[in-house]
């Protein structure tokens, strides 16, 4: 199996917020306990640098993205 890492695109949010979900479940991942909806999700991260790691059969793998931080 080949891994591609490609640029996240909107269809993308349905796998991407199951992945995420699974990392909110263990506790450990953030202080939120469910993923946020496309939308908030969406105005909280950077449109840059939004990628997930596809298979073969274009499943999603893993995802990443940057989100904004004060620098005070």
């Amino acid at each position: 199996m080949e891994i591609h890492i490609e640029a996240m695109l909107k269809k993308d949010w349905v796998q991407v917020r199951t992945i995420y979900g699974q990392g909110l479940a263990t506790g450990i991942a953030a202080f939120m306990t469910t993923p946020s909806r496309w939308k908030d999700w969406n105005a909280g991260h950077l449109e840059i640098c939004r990628n997930v790691a596809r298979d073969d059969s274009g499943m999603v793998l893993g995802w990443s993205a940057l989100a904004p931080v004060a620098d005070n």
